[in-house]
């Protein structure tokens, strides 16, 4: 609203300037049925100082919209919006808190970014939006070091002065391979009482005709089954979670379906889909 006003601001002024002209005052004010007052529409008109206070005000409410823009998607997931989505807005408020063009909003502006920073740290205690940050191929684990910093950012924090400096890239760590080790264990246990259920059925009593499986058939198959799960042993979690992470994959966008990728990527990272 306040965008298309500014965009129109020379139909506007002219309107202003004429109604009085064609359709008279815009209100008139009566009391014990006399007239008191006429309040015409060049009461309404804007400066071009006014006009600059508009667009200055579209601005700052423009990155509240792109905030919540990136939620409206009736198709695609976007819990893996929120965390950067937040940190936009508040990277572009406070620039603005810091230009001169935005000092008559300074409260306003600081207000705003109060607000923000009271749902953002909500985010500690949702390990999910970290999760879903990182089952995204484009952003993985790669964002949180850049925008939070590692092992060098907290160094150099503490140098400075502040002995509480946090590695957020080692907490981010920490909530990924918790969540890792909980899902392969259930994953782990399912598949044994799986195997621990399964009794093997002969041809005749299923009512199947088909050939006997002899003593060196069901030998082989116990060997497959084995084999396979040493080999999921043997990689464990630690090694597909740093498979994952160091993969980074060309064909990917931040705008992508996530749902759409992992449907096609299931087996390239089977441990990850118990997260999905």
């Amino acid at each position: 609203m306040l965008g298309r006003s500014y965009k129109l601001r020379q139909a506007v002024n002219l309107f202003l300037a004429s109604a009085d002209e064609l359709y008279g005052p815009i209100t008139t004010i009566r009391r014990n049925g006399w007239v008191t007052k006429r309040i015409p529409w060049t009461a309404f008109s804007l400066k071009a100082s006014d006009w600059e206070r508009i667009n200055d005000t579209r601005s700052v409410i423009a990155d509240a919209d792109d905030l919540q823009q990136h939620f409206s998607d009736e198709k695609r997931p976007t819990v893996f919006c929120a965390i950067p989505a937040f940190e936009e807005i508040q990277t572009a408020w406070e620039a603005k808190q810091r230009c001169p063009r935005f000092t008559l909003y300074q409260s306003a502006i600081c207000s705003g970014l109060d607000k923000l920073g009271k749902y953002y740290n909500r985010f500690d205690d949702k390990p999910v939006y970290i999760l879903a940050l990182v089952l995204h191929p484009y952003y993985k684990i790669d964002y949180i070091k850049m925008q939070w910093g590692g092992a060098e950012e907290q160094a150099q924090a503490r140098t400075a002065g502040n002995p509480n400096a946090v590695n957020w890239h080692d907490e981010a760590m920490k909530v990924i391979e918790s969540a890792m080790e909980e899902y392969w264990n259930e994953s782990e246990e399912a598949t044994t009482k799986s195997r621990a259920t399964r009794l093997p059925t002969s041809p005749s009593a299923a009512g199947l005709q088909c050939p006997i499986e002899s003593e060196f058939d069901r030998h082989r198959r116990i060997l497959i089954e084995q084999a396979s799960h040493k080999g999921m042993q043997t990689m464990g979690w630690p090694a597909e979670l740093c498979q994952y992470l160091n993969d980074l994959p060309r064909d990917v966008t931040k705008d992508m379906d996530v749902v759409q990728w992992w449907s096609v990527s299931f087996f390239l990272f089977f441990p990850f889909s118990y997260l999905i």
